[in-house]
């Protein structure tokens, strides 16, 4: 079976289960800012909206905004995905054999409903940095909260990942 470096790290750090457990994704690349698409040019060229899609379609990780709200729920909230689609894509999974792949992941789902209203979502970051007046680069990001509990029980892939928790007074990154 394949544990997760992070996760094992995580392990054998002996945390309570309720430990917040925070988990940013972020990638930057360069953007040509003279016809203003530096957005499009990031949603195309990097993978944070897919990376933290598949990570928050994952059941039983509860995953949390920064302000503490269910993030799939604020997803059907915002109008970018409805919770049907979604019940029907984990029902989708559990009808499976346990070696078959979905057509269609719920992640792929959630990829492609922040990547078509990417403006009316607010669970990924985007931040411009400007080096003249047609060059510049795109930094996307993801924030999300777990608890060490859902972490160790679930064990997923936390590569890529920037993976902070709260260690003996101080926060300890992975």
């Amino acid at each position: 079976m394949f544990t997760d470096e992070k996760v094992a790290k995580i392990d054998e750090m002996n945390l309570t289960p309720d430990t917040e457990v925070t988990l940013t994704y972020s990638e930057c690349t360069d953007c040509s800012l003279h016809d203003e698409t530096e957005i499009e040019q990031g949603l195309q060229e990097l993978s944070v909206v897919s990376e933290f899609a598949d990570m928050v379609s994952q059941r039983g990780m509860n995953f949390t905004d920064a302000y503490g709200n269910n993030v799939i729920d604020e997803l059907v909230e915002n109008e970018i995905l409805e919770r049907k689609v979604i019940e029907e894509k984990w029902r989708e999974l559990d009808e499976l054999d346990e070696d078959e792949e979905p057509w269609e992941t719920l992640g792929e789902v959630i990829t492609e409903a922040i990547n078509d209203n990417f403006y009316d979502q607010n669970v990924v970051e985007s931040d411009v940095t400007r080096f003249d007046i047609k060059r510049g680069e795109i930094a996307f990001s993801a924030t999300i909260k777990t608890t060490v509990g859902a972490v160790l029980e679930n064990t997923p892939s936390l590569a890529g990942w920037e993976v902070t928790v709260p260690f003996l007074g101080g926060t300890f990154t992975l």
